[in-house]
Formats: structure tokens, sequence, C-alpha cells
């Protein structure tokens, strides 16, 4: 198991209110947090909880959103290819 933790002195966020993230986007539309993030004046990105969602296992924030524990499982025994294809 691999494990990292992120925390800044920030205000933390929620999840559910971060509308200029991938998250927010509907699946008809992947990119439709970039006319968000334009709107507001902010740079372009958005992907880095979605990334992150999908190259570990578990993502454990806490309360106020500004502590972040990333969890990877590895399976030594086979390859995340070899599983998919068995």
């Amino acid at each position: 198991m691999v494990m990292c933790r992120v925390k800044d002195p920030g205000e933390g966020f929620s999840l559910d209110q971060i509308r200029h993230s991938a998250l927010s986007n509907p699946p008809e539309d992947p990119i439709r947090h970039a006319a968000y993030r334009e709107e507001k004046g902010l740079r372009p990105g958005g992907y880095g909880v979605l990334v992150a969602k999908e190259l570990v296992d578990e993502l454990i924030y806490d309360e106020k959103g500004n502590d972040v524990l990333l969890i990877k499982y590895l399976d030594h025994g086979q390859s995340k290819s070899a599983k998919e294809n068995a």
C-alpha cells in the first residue's frame, strides 16, 4: 500500500460545491466546467481531483476539505491489465 497525505492551510472545499472542477460535469458534457472557469476568470484546469480519483483506490478528505489522504493498494501478483483480461 502507498499512502500520501496532502494538506494545505486554505479554507478547504466540499466536492459537491466545486463547479469549476471536471467532477461536476455531466456525462453528456465532459468539459462543461471549462466554460464556468473562463466565466469566473480562473485559469484552465480543474482535472486534479478527477485524475486523482482514477489513479488511487481511496481519497479520504477531512471535514474541512483541506486535508486529503490518497491510498493506492498494490497487488504484486498481477498487473492491472492482466486482471482486466482475466
